[in-house]
């Protein structure tokens, strides 16, 4: 309930950072915060393009498949790609039950026309999970893909889906910091 009021406050998270943070440090708390805010929402835009991405190539593919419904199954596709790791397989539920139902070009409805559009999905899942998702990250971001990658399976062990949610923000602001403190002891020049 705290965290609700302090988000929902205009300034209510620096308020209050300046509250429990000592007098000498406070300004450059509430100047991380600030930044860390930026990078949170760089971080947003970012799954926006990356959902974006994927719709296209979900229409792109289920319309060469020949599936009626593939404009409706690409925003499907869209929506759920908020959702790392579990938001693509989600989304290829009713692709799957759509073609097992209605098949698809070429193929009579059954097993095996749900098969070839989960193996799409699949194919498109690892596209975005292994190659798409870390290069959009970096470029909006600047976080390393590999870096990326580390940080959403160290947040799925430690706190499960709530961890993959929170893994790349939660990254983004403790590289803000530790690049505060390299500039601080000039370990990197420029």
């Amino acid at each position: 309930v705290l965290s609700f009021y302090l988000a929902a406050q205009e300034k209510g998270i620096e308020n209050f950072l300046r509250l429990i943070s000592p007098v000498k440090s406070r300004s450059y708390v509430v100047s991380l915060w600030k930044r860390s805010q930026e990078k949170i929402g760089l971080w947003f835009q970012g799954q926006m393009l990356l959902g974006v991405l994927v719709g296209v190539l979900a229409f792109l593919g289920l319309t060469i498949l020949g599936i009626e419904s593939a404009l409706f199954l690409a925003v499907i596709m869209m929506v759920f790609e908020i959702i790392p790791v579990f938001g693509p397989i989600l989304a290829a539920v009713p692709g799957v039950a759509i073609a097992f139902t209605e098949g698809i070009r070429g193929v009579d409805p059954g097993l095996t026309a749900g098969l070839f559009v989960a193996l799409f999905y699949f194919i498109i899942q690892q596209f975005e999970s292994h190659l798409i998702y870390p290069l959009v990250v970096r470029k909006v971001i600047g976080i390393p893909p590999v870096l990326v990658i580390v940080a959403l399976v160290v947040g799925a062990k430690m706190a499960g889906f709530l961890g993959i949610l929170l893994s790349v923000p939660i990254t983004a602001i403790i590289m803000e910091f530790l690049n505060d403190l390299a500039k601080e002891r000039k370990i990197f020049e420029d």
